[in-house]
């Protein structure tokens, strides 16, 4: 990014930011989703508020001084209220039949669920964003009568989409042995025979017996390159051809716009078009950020308790292949470390 890019940038971090403590104080997790940025940059522009006075720190929450004050209504921030409905949170989708029926059954069952590891970079979105994915894609018409692929389901989108009864069929890879007995069990009872679950890591080869037998994926990958690449690749080896669909989540706090850049283009180059991107569509959990030392918390310019808020949250893309799929990996292929960690990775934990 360019000198006068990053300066463009750090006024919209700023802005941001003043214009949301004009509206009372705010914990450091709503101040990092606020910002929506990435981590390091948010930060940056933090700790400049704080050290030019326009922003104090009570140990608990953030407040605007008198200067800060003053700075927002010169900018004429203070003239600009909330934008976003209120009823969707700007999604543009609301729970409907069946999907309203969906989620009340589907909050009982994911209490039964292993809980997230940082070992396979797991962090569940809210039960809520599970079920609204599902929903979005029947707004598309990619679930209705659709062969769905789930890559990495930790999120147990698979059993929500089955409550459903809307997808043909149901297949979920999963590294993560734990995920895939408990869909096999809840599968079992349920009497889904159209629901099947595998052990699969991602940096195998896709088996043969998937290549080219799907409508439509959807996946919440790692948010490295390579990785997003990685995961994209298999998708789209199993996909069925042009028509065919993929969904798939990516962040601002661990992604800069220039990544974003980069993942685009691998998109194009793989034979997509980007259809629709929903910004902060999908809402996460995470739990003891601060006392597992995960980078955005020991980052923070001042001690932070857990977080109070969904602060992280992931723009949900949909791409419909054009032309035969090219995927960008084939094969075997060993990233190790660089599958889950790179130098713009705050909410996951190093290895």
């Amino acid at each position: 990014m360019s000198t006068s890019g990053s300066a463009v940038e750090v006024r919209r971090i700023d802005a941001l930011l003043l214009r949301a403590l004009y509206g009372g104080s705010k914990s450091y997790w709503e101040l990092m989703r606020a910002g929506q940025a990435q981590t390091h940059q948010v930060l940056k522009v933090l700790q400049s508020l704080l050290e030019s006075k326009l922003v104090t720190y009570d140990g608990e929450r953030f407040v605007l001084t008198e200067a800060g004050r003053r700075q927002v209504e010169a900018l004429g921030l203070d003239r600009v209220a909330e934008q976003r409905c209120e009823t969707c949170a700007g999604r543009g989708i609301v729970l409907r039949p069946p999907f309203d029926r969906v989620l009340e059954t589907f909050q009982k069952m994911v209490t039964m669920r292993p809980k997230a590891t940082p070992n396979f970079d797991q962090g569940y979105v809210t039960v809520e964003t599970t079920v609204l994915r599902l929903a979005l894609m029947a707004q598309r018409g990619d679930l209705v009568g659709r062969d769905l692929l789930l890559l990495g389901d930790d999120d147990l989108t698979a059993i929500a989409a089955a409550l459903s009864g809307l997808p043909r069929r149901i297949f979920v890879l999963d590294v993560d042995e734990r995920i895939v007995g408990f869909i096999r069990d809840v599968a079992r009872d349920r009497g889904w025979d159209n629901v099947h679950a595998e052990v699969y890591d991602v940096q195998d080869p896709l088996p043969e017996n998937l290549r080219g037998q799907f409508d439509v994926f959807f996946t919440d990958p790692v948010e490295t390159v390579r990785g997003i690449f990685l995961f994209l690749s298999r998708c789209t080896e199993a996909l069925r051809g042009p028509g065919s669909a993929g969904y798939f989540g990516l962040s601002f706090l661990e992604a800069s716009w220039k990544k974003w850049r980069d993942i685009q283009r691998g998109i194009l180059d793989m034979g997509f078009a980007i259809t629709d991107m929903l910004g902060a569509f999908q809402e996460y959990q995470l739990e003891n950020i601060v006392a597992q030392g995960y980078p955005v918390a020991r980052m923070a310019p001042v001690a932070v308790k857990e977080p109070d808020v969904s602060f992280y949250v992931s723009t949900v893309y949909r791409l419909e292949l054009t032309e035969e799929p090219r995927p960008l990996f084939t094969g075997r292929v060993e990233l190790g470390r660089d599958l889950y960690y790179d130098d713009e990775a705050c909410v996951t934990l190093p290895r």
